[in-house]
């Protein structure tokens, strides 16, 4: 059984299932969420989150406590550096993640293994792609009021724009770590496709869309996308997009990588954090354009 720590919210969250039903799909295993983590109290330190995967047709299943027991020890210093740099020793192997990089051992990690990080990169669940974008498909029929919308982002050479603002602007701890990306970003990221591409029309997302409408003077035709419905219903929408210009935010960044386009243009934030000697390399796909 593969279990996974869930953390953040629902970009995040469908990082660590897709790492975790990619691992469990080379064993031939179940996989299993952990919830301890959504469910504790945050003392104000993160942004509390609650669960977000049950909108999806995947069969995820919660781990229960008798599953947790066996990765609830105490390691010495030996056994972490065994467990690091020889993970196939071990029956029952507790894992967390280092760094941001792909961890290249990923794939020796045994049938029974408990997952304790993000894991952002689709390095980890490329060979199962087709799975994973099946595992996402919105169990939901989309709502009547989103059919309009939806049938103009099919019908035309359509652009998502995601704007993360949130717990990004209001919680210092956010803020230092995340930062946001400018107006700059965005303009040029549309001048790019304008030379690709002719008559776009720009759908913008947001968790702040009046915030955008002040700010945002895109000499194309251009959509505000303000909802009243779950937020996952703007992740499809921006899905179905022809290209995708994406905030540094795990939720936009599966909002373009659900997008089935062969030919979608899709560009990211060359800088994911603030700090800019993070190594990014494994978190944007190859064939992503880094500004």
């Amino acid at each position: 059984m593969i279990i996974v720590k869930l953390m953040g919210g629902l970009g995040n969250q469908m990082f660590q299932y897709a790492a975790a039903k990619s691992l469990a799909c080379m064993h031939g295993v179940e996989v299993r969420v952990d919830l301890s983590y959504l469910n504790a109290d945050s003392k104000g330190s993160y942004t509390p989150r609650r669960y977000d995967l049950s909108i999806f047709k995947a069969n995820v299943k919660i781990a229960e406590q008798s599953d947790l027991k066996p990765y609830i020890k105490r390691y010495t210093k030996l056994s972490r550096l065994l467990r690091r740099e020889m993970p196939s020793l071990f029956k029952n192997l507790y894992v967390v993640e280092r760094g941001i990089k792909y961890h290249e051992a990923f794939t020796k990690f045994p049938k029974n293994t408990y997952l304790d990080g993000f894991w952002q990169s689709e390095k980890y669940f490329e060979n199962y792609r087709e799975q994973i974008k099946s595992d996402f498909t919105i169990s939901k029929p989309l709502p009547i009021e989103l059919e309009d919308i939806f049938n103009k982002i099919k019908s035309t050479n359509s652009v998502s724009i995601h704007v993360r603002r949130g717990d990004y602007v209001t919680l210092k701890s956010a803020n230092d770590f995340h930062g946001l990306s400018t107006l700059e970003y965005y303009q040029t990221s549309i001048d790019i496709i304008s030379e690709k591409c002719k008559d776009l029309e720009l759908f913008i997302f947001s968790d702040d869309i009046e915030w955008c409408r002040q700010r945002f003077d895109f000499k194309l035709p251009k959509h505000f996308i303000h909802h009243t419905y779950e937020a996952c219903w703007d992740m499809f929408l921006m899905s179905n997009c022809k290209h995708n210009i994406i905030a540094n935010s795990s939720f936009s960044w599966w909002g373009a990588w659900l997008n089935q386009n062969p030919n979608k243009i899709v560009i990211a934030p060359k800088n994911w954090f603030v700090d800019k000697t993070l190594n990014t390399d494994d978190l944007i796909p190859r064939e992503w354009i880094r500004l």
